[in-house]
């Protein structure tokens, strides 16, 4: 008789434009790997405290992660609804960070303007204005590309 493993579905809540971000990248549904770049979050999602509030998002969608049997065998894993938010928070925080890194290396290596790769990378997911406000996506932008550049100047000096 084969032997059957387990596997656990968690469905996270996520806004829309990250399940635009995570479908693209990942696909419909993920299975966890150790090898994935969005395994560190699952699993400090899973496995570490959390400090994010519990918030509503405005259209319900949900993003679905497998976790073999092994991994909970293997782990000390709790979950709370807190945790399922604080997995869109640090997704969030992935988005972000792969957004503004591209923005950068774009307009360093190629001299494209950074508007126009904000524009490119959103219109590969297909994020729409009605998914993410821009402007506060490019406020940010333009915060932590201001302190980076006074950063790297103080360094150099």
């Amino acid at each position: 008789m084969k032997e059957t493993t387990l596997k656990f579905h968690i469905h996270f809540p996520v806004k829309p434009y990250l399940h635009k971000f995570l479908t693209h990248k990942f696909g419909e549904v993920f299975e966890y790997s150790r090898t994935s770049v969005l395994s560190p979050v699952i699993k400090s999602v899973l496995t570490e405290s959390v400090s994010s509030e519990l918030s509503g998002f405005q259209e319900e969608m949900y993003y679905e992660v497998i976790i073999p049997s092994n991994y909970f065998n293997k782990n000390s894993i709790s979950f709370s609804a807190e945790k399922a938010f604080q997995f869109n928070k640090d997704v969030d925080h992935l988005f972000r960070e792969e957004l503004y890194q591209f923005m950068v290396l774009n307009h360093e290596i190629y001299d494209i303007k950074f508007r126009t790769s904000f524009r490119d990378y959103l219109a590969k997911f297909d994020i729409t204005e009605n998914d993410v406000k821009y402007e506060t996506l490019l406020k940010q932008f333009q915060r932590n590309h201001r302190q980076n550049d006074e950063q790297r100047t103080s360094t150099v000096s």
